[in-house]
């Protein structure tokens, strides 16, 4: 039972902390964004698309894995009697399923974007966070969206034993859904508004280059999936007595 509570409560502390981040950080967005600044035309448009940007996204998706993960956990460290209740019982499938979305969504989404966006940004920043932004939004909104998701996403593979899954078909599908469905807005927004919410875009469309970055991108989002089995492996030896004892009840 130690070794099962160390884990629970190091996940709720990581949720607590991701969803105080997220959603401090959503409501100074939501602040900045308002009044005389929409005045500015880039920062209008950037109003007016935020949420076709990936990285809002995926901070919807890490704050709804924080309250899944709350969910999940809180019944364990209160030592809720399970048995005794239908909703409960559907914990059980709710905490099988998580694995999954943090498995096909929350690790290779989070790490890709952390990964893809320093180096333009670093390299060419109007590429991807023009300066104009900086009127709204603050150098630590950018960390929070680009940098913290990342810690959120390597904390819970520290603390959420897991072993590698014979099929990966229902990880990747969930990855698809997201790949092939920002592509669809990235084109609808270019069809309704003629930009791309990333600038970078703008010179690349029409050209060869367009569809060999969007490939690109999609290549490094699925070697950062299977990334993460090793660093699993790493972190717990799945094939430990260790891990067969306590997997079940986490």
């Amino acid at each position: 039972m130690g070794a099962i509570t160390y884990h629970v409560h190091f996940r709720i502390i990581g949720s607590a902390v991701a969803l105080l981040l997220h959603a401090g950080n959503s409501i100074a967005m939501f602040l900045a964004l308002r009044g005389d600044i929409l005045k500015d035309p880039d920062i209008a448009n950037l109003h007016a698309t935020q949420y076709r940007y990936i990285t809002i996204w995926n901070v919807a998706f890490q704050i709804a894995y924080s309250v899944m993960n709350l969910v999940c956990d809180i019944p364990l460290v209160l030592k809720v009697k399970e048995e005794s209740s239908s909703i409960f019982y559907i914990l059980k499938y709710v905490r099988k399923y998580r694995k999954i979305v943090y498995g096909g969504v929350i690790f290779p989404t989070g790490i890709t974007i952390t990964l893809i966006f320093w180096p333009f940004f670093i390299i060419n920043r109007e590429l991807v966070f023009p300066a104009f932004i900086d009127k709204a939004l603050s150098y630590t909104s950018n960390h929070i969206m680009h940098t913290a998701i990342a810690l959120v996403a390597l904390w819970e593979l520290i603390f959420l034993p897991r072993s590698k899954p014979r099929s990966h078909m229902l990880y990747l599908a969930h990855m698809a859904g997201i790949y092939f469905t920002y592509i669809y807005v990235l084109l609808a927004n270019y069809a309704e508004r003629g930009s791309w919410p990333y600038p970078m875009f703008n010179d690349l469309y029409g050209t060869i280059y367009f569809p060999i970055v969007i490939a690109a991108f999609g290549l490094i989002y699925v070697v950062m999936y299977f990334a993460q089995w090793p660093l699993t492996s790493l972190i717990y030896n799945n094939s430990s007595r260790y891990y067969k004892r306590t997997e079940k009840i986490r």
